[in-house]
């Protein structure tokens, strides 16, 4: 485990987890849409070929929320650099005697306040959730404002837009007004 905010999305991905994917890396501090001869990776050129209408109005929207973001990566990327926690963390680093979260081996955290849950299976309209508990007792849904006790899991609905995202106690207000659009 090295904590490292980047990532490969290589491979070959129904649409549904592609369009999860574009959400997905803009969760990273460090993103990039490199071309191949293929042209396979860049959003104009999957929209193209796919005939997918719904794949640039997807990449607009997370890229002007990661755009938002940028305050919150670079104060998480400082503390990064001073703590050497990582940026990007599993949950079991942040509570690892949490027997919870061990089940949730895909979810991680981007800084300390935002716990994302990647939608890992084609055509999922729900998806599990853990939620640790926390100090502050409570985190809210990144999307909808609603707030959730921490210590259990949940099922939350997970249209094709919208990735799992929730914001940390006393960061609540703060975050859910960047994912406001």
């Amino acid at each position: 485990m090295g904590g490292v905010p980047l990532v490969d999305e290589r491979g070959a991905h129904g649409r549904g987890i592609r369009h999860r994917l574009l959400g997905l890396g803009h969760r990273r501090l460090l993103r990039r849409d490199p071309r191949s001869p293929s042209r396979d990776r860049t959003p104009w050129n999957i929209a193209e070929r796919t005939g997918d209408e719904r794949v640039l109005p997807l990449f607009r929207r997370y890229t002007k929320l990661r755009e938002r973001l940028v305050p919150y990566l670079e104060r998480s990327a400082a503390a990064t650099i001073a703590t050497d926690r990582p940026l990007m963390r599993p949950l079991f680093f942040e509570w690892p005697d949490d027997p919870a979260v061990w089940t949730a081996p895909t979810q991680w955290l981007l800084g300390d306040d935002i716990l994302v849950a990647p939608v890992l299976e084609e055509g999922a309209t729900e998806w599990s959730v853990y939620l640790p508990e926390t100090p502050e007792g409570e985190w809210a849904d990144a999307w909808t404002g609603d707030r959730i006790t921490g210590g259990g899991t949940g099922t939350v609905p997970t249209p094709i837009d919208r990735i799992p995202v929730f914001v940390r106690g006393d960061s609540i207000d703060e975050l859910l007004a960047l994912f406001r659009e």
